[in-house]
C-alpha cells in the first residue's frame, strides 16, 4: 500500500471516530474513493499538444492592472480591458480553493485555539503523482490586496481577516486530482497538513477537513471553500464588440421602470408597470434609459427567465423555488397588469407619461417571467442590459433554489442565451455572489463583470460573506479577481460621495450605484457631479434631463 493511500485510509478511519469532537461539519474520505484514486496508474488525458501548450502558456497569472484612474467613459475602457484575458477553453477546468470566509476561522485546533498567522502552501497531484505546477494565489482583506501571482515555494502568509484564494487550470480529462495543503507557523516550522480529493466533490461553499501533524494525528480542522469553473461546453466563436457611444454616467432603469414586488416598502411611490417585464423595460428605453437592470434565474428545465425573487407564488399561496418549476408552468401565469388601482387613473397616468404608449399595448408586454432569449431578441438593440445573475446566498434561507446542484450548468444556460441572441447589444454582468462573479469572469471574456456590494448599513442585514459586507473588501476582491467594477449601495454614498467614488476609481474599477436613494433627483445630480459611471434607479420616466425616444 502506498504512503498516500495509508494516510487517506487512516484519515477516513480516525476522523469518523473523532468527528464528535469537532464543532463544524466534517468531510469524510472513504477508503473506496482513496483506492480508486491512488491505484489508478493511467493518466486519463487525451489533451492535444495545442492544449498542453495552452496550459503552459496560460498559468492563470493575470495581467496586472495599473492602479491609475481609468477613463471616465465606460464604453471607451471597460470593454477594451477584456481583450486577451484568456477565458477558459471548452475542455478546461479551473479550481479555486479559498481560505477565509469571515464566518469561521480557517484553522481551528482541537484545543480551541486559532493560529492568527501562518503560511499555507498548496500542492496538487494528478493520478500519476505528477505536480500541477500552474498554481497561483491572491490575498485580500479590508486593509490590503495582492493580485494573483505564482505561488512561492514557501507558501503564502495568512493574516487574520484575510482571504487566500489558490487557483489552477487543468484539462477536464486530466483525471483525479489530489490536493495537499501544508501549513507552517509564522517562524517557518511545520504546523499541519490536510488532504483533499477533488474528484469526490463538486463546488462547495464550505467544507471542513481534518488537519494532521507529522505523525498523521488529527490536531484540528481547516475550513475552506471550493469552486470548480468549467469552460463552456460549446466553443464560442469570436463576436464583434458591443456598441459604444454612451457617455457616462449610464442612466440605468432598475428592473425596467422600478420595483413593484420585493423591497417595495422602501419606495415612496411605485412605478406604473410590473418589474422585469418587457413593457417596463421598453418604457424605460423610450424615456432615455441607456440600459435596464434586470434579474435572471434558471428554471427546472434549464430556461433563463427574468425574475427577481428566489421563489414564485403559485395557486393557493404556495411559494415554490423557481428552480423547481418548469417554464411551461411559468407560461401559464397570467399577465400582472398595471400596478395602480383604478383603470381610469392608470390609463391617464400612461398617457401623461408617454403619448405613444397605450394601455392595451403595454399590458400585452407585461407578462411575468419573460425568457432572457426573448428579451434579447425583442427589446431595442441599442438598449443595454445590466444582467444581475441571481445567487442563493446563505442569508436568503432558501436551500437548493437556484443552482440545480451545479453552478456551472446554471451559468452556462445564461451565457449560451447571451452568445446566441445578444448581437452587439451592450451587456454588463453582475451579482451579489462573489463566487458567481469569479466564475462569470473566467467563463467568458466579452462582457464586463461587476460585483454588487451592500457594505455595512442599517437598511439591510449584513451579509455573512465579508466580500459583500464591507465595501473596501468588495473593492479589493474585485481588484484581485480582475473584475471590471463595483456596484455600491446608495446608502454608502450619502455622507462623502466624492471620497468613495474617487477611491474606487483610483483602484482602476468602474463605479455604479443602486438603492432607493437614487430615486431622489438631488442624489442623482450629486452622483453625476462626482463622475459615477452608472446610476441604477426607479421611475426613470421622471428624469427630465433624458431625451425621449420614439418607438421603432
Amino acid at each position: 500500500m502506498s504512503r498516500p493511500q495509508q494516510v487517506i485510509r487512516q484519515l477516513a478511519k480516525v476522523y469518523n471516530v473523532n468527528r464528535a469532537t469537532c464543532s463544524v461539519r466534517p468531510y469524510t474520505l472513504t477508503s473506496t474513493g482513496a483506492d480508486s484514486f491512488w491505484d489508478n496508474t493511467t493518466l486519463k488525458t487525451s489533451a492535444s499538444s495545442r492544449h498542453a501548450a495552452l496550459l503552459n502558456d496560460l498559468p492563470l497569472l493575470r495581467e496586472s492592472h495599473s492602479l491609475a484612474p481609468t477613463s471616465p467613459s465606460l464604453h471607451e475602457s471597460i470593454y477594451d480591458e477584456l481583450e486577451g484575458k484568456g477565458p477558459l477553453m471548452p475542455s478546461e477546468s479551473q479550481y479555486c480553493i479559498r481560505l477565509g470566509n469571515g464566518v469561521e476561522p480557517p484553522v481551528v485546533l482541537l484545543d480551541g485555539s486559532e493560529p492568527s498567522l501562518f503560511s499555507a502552501h498548496l500542492q496538487v497531484l494528478d493520478n500519476e503523482g505528477e505536480d500541477i505546477d500552474n498554481i497561483t494565489v491572491c490575498e485580500y482583506s479590508k486593509k490590503k490586496v495582492q493580485r494573483y501571482h505564482v505561488q512561492d515555494k514557501s507558501g503564502c502568509v495568512y493574516n487574520r481577516g484575510s482571504v487566500l484564494n489558490y487557483t489552477f487550470r487543468v484539462s477536464q480529462d486530466t483525471g483525479n486530482l489530489m490536493c495537499c495543503l501544508s501549513l507552517c507557523h509564522g517562524d517557518g516550522t511545520f504546523l499541519a497538513r490536510s488532504y483533499l480529493a477533488l474528484d469526490q466533490m463538486s463546488s462547495l461553499d464550505h467544507i471542513s477537513l481534518p488537519l494532521m501533524n507529522e505523525t498523521d494525528t488529527i490536531i484540528g480542522l481547516i475550513n475552506c471553500s471550493i469552486i470548480e469553473i468549467r469552460g463552456l461546453e460549446q466553443p464560442i466563436q469570436a463576436a464583434s464588440p458591443p456598441t459604444s457611444g454612451y457617455t457616462t454616467p449610464l442612466e440605468i432603469g432598475h428592473r425596467g421602470c422600478g420595483v413593484t414586488q420585493t423591497d417595495r416598502e422602501l419606495f415612496s411611490e411605485l412605478p406604473c408597470l410590473p418589474e422585469n417585464t418587457l413593457s417596463s423595460m421598453e418604457m424605460a428605453y423610450r424615456h432615455g434609459a441607456h440600459m435596464v437592470e434586470t434579474d435572471v434565474a434558471v428554471t427546472q428545465d434549464l430556461k433563463a427567465v427574468l425574475y427577481h425573487d428566489l421563489q414564485i407564488e403559485l395557486a393557493g399561496n404556495r411559494k415554490v423555488p423557481i428552480s423547481h418549476v418548469t417554464s411551461h408552468v411559468l407560461e401559464s401565469v397570467p399577465s400582472e397588469g398595471l400596478i395602480v388601482n383604478a383603470q381610469q387613473k392608470r390609463q391617464q397616468l400612461l398617457l401623461d407619461q408617454d403619448e405613444d404608449m397605450r394601455l392595451e399595448e403595454l399590458e400585452g408586454k407585461s407578462k411575468p417571467y419573460p425568457y432572457l432569449s426573448h428579451a434579447l431578441q425583442t427589446l431595442p438593440p441599442d438598449l443595454g442590459i445590466m444582467l444581475e445573475v441571481k445567487a442563493n446566498l446563505p442569508e436568503e434561507g432558501v436551500e437548493g433554489v437556484l443552482y440545480h446542484g451545479d453552478k456551472n450548468v446554471y451559468l452556462d444556460v445564461i451565457l449560451q442565451d447571451l452568445f446566441q441572441h445578444v448581437g452587439n447589444r451592450n451587456i454588463i454582468l453582475c451579482s451579489f455572489c462573489a463566487d458567481t462573479c469569479t466564475m462569470l469572469r473566467n467563463k467568458q471574456g466579452r462582457w464586463p463583470v461587476v460585483l454588487i456590494s451592500q457594505g455595512s448599513t442599517d437598511t439591510y442585514p449584513d451579509y455573512l460573506d465579508p466580500r459583500l459586507a464591507c465595501l473596501q473588501t468588495s473593492i479589493n476582491m474585485a481588484i484581485a479577481e480582475n473584475l471590471q467594477g463595483v456596484s455600491m449601495f446608495s446608502g454608502l454614498l450619502q455622507h462623502d460621495p466624492a471620497a468613495v467614488v474617487s477611491g474606487v476609481k483610483e483602484s482602476g474599477l468602474q463605479t455604479f450605484v443602486w438603492g432607493f436613494h437614487c430615486c431622489n433627483q438631488e442624489f442623482r445630480d450629486t452622483m453625476r457631479n462626482n463622475q459615477i459611471d452608472g446610476i441604477i434607479y426607479d421611475r426613470i420616466y421622471e428624469e427630465k434631463t433624458l431625451p425621449k425616444r420614439k418607438p421603432a
